[in-house]
């Protein structure tokens, strides 16, 4: 994900619900009132997005909401469901760490350095442009004992692309990760880009097993990009509802030399303050208990 700022709702394919990313201030009664022209218009906005909004209090900026059309005559797309880990849900004590967009040459080994001194797992949502340019780095990343997750084949938001360019997008980035591993490695947990999805991209997600793991805190490391590293660290740290009560995935992203620089002491600050550091492998186990160990590694 290189970019979570804010978008404005846009029109989307036939068939498809408009989609709305939520900006600071929003709430369901706030978007209900500038995009369907009626605050009381919420709870079909919760009805649309049942499995990333299960509480139609708590929406967070970055999280990407299907509309229902403002002519109420327009019935919308129906809802879908999609299994995963999600912006609202709250794991206390337990933190997963997430890293975005690589691999990168430069980058992605000094994470996987410091992630071994500190004896800590994550997951890795590579991008299959990166996988080809880098297959050395994806296996190092299996190798020492990290899981893989798609993050699409070069980035787009699959919400604003075709069902067919959805599937090409995944298929793309399995295939570069075979090929670079030399054997089938399923990539079941994706992580969608900006986290949008829609009904669309849900029912291609569901209809091929794939688990969406979005994130429960934002370092913004993609956005505090100069001499800005503590206010990284306060991201992850000092937002208000923010890791000491969610806790679940950090999203974080391995092609920024910033993340670099702040990983060690966000790690050490976790074990400090006596967070357990899980995978979102465990996470999804934890959520999903009746669904015996997924292929998550």
């Amino acid at each position: 994900m290189n970019n979570t700022s804010a978008q404005a709702a846009v029109q989307t394919p036939p068939h498809r619900n408009v989609t709305y990313t939520v900006q600071s201030g929003d709430t369901l009664g706030s978007i209900a009132r500038a995009k369907l022209g009626d605050p009381k218009r919420w709870p079909e906005i919760a009805a649309l997005n049942p499995d990333i909004l299960p509480d139609p209090n708590r929406v967070v900026i970055g999280m990407t909401l299907e509309l229902p059309p403002a002519n109420r005559a327009q019935a919308p797309a129906p809802a879908s469901h999609v299994r995963g880990l999600f912006w609202p849900e709250r794991f206390p004590g337990q933190v997963a760490l997430t890293f975005d967009d690589g691999p990168h040459p430069v980058n992605t080994p000094k994470i996987l350095d410091i992630l071994k001194r500190h004896g800590a797992k994550a997951t890795f949502f590579v991008v299959g442009t990166n996988v080809r340019k880098y297959p050395e780095l994806v296996r190092r990343i299996v190798a020492e004992g990290h899981t893989l997750g798609s993050h699409s084949e070069d980035h787009p938001d699959l919400a604003k692309v075709d069902r067919a360019e959805v599937v090409r997008q995944l298929d793309a980035v399995q295939a570069a990760v075979n090929e670079a591993l030399g054997h089938p490695y399923e990539l079941q947990q994706v992580r969608p880009p900006y986290g949008s999805m829609d009904s669309v991209v849900k029912e291609v997600f569901q209809s091929r097993g794939n688990l969406a793991v979005l994130w429960t805190v934002d370092s913004r490391d993609w956005r505090f990009r100069n001499n800005e590293d503590a206010r990284i660290v306060r991201s992850v740290f000092a937002v208000a509802d923010g890791i000491k009560v969610r806790g679940g995935p950090i999203l974080m992203h391995d092609i920024h030399p910033q993340t670099v620089r702040v990983l060690d002491e966000i790690l050490t600050r976790l074990e400090r303050e006596r967070f357990s550091l899980v995978t979102t492998g465990q996470l999804l186990q934890k959520k999903y208990p009746e669904q015996h160990p997924p292929a998550v590694s």
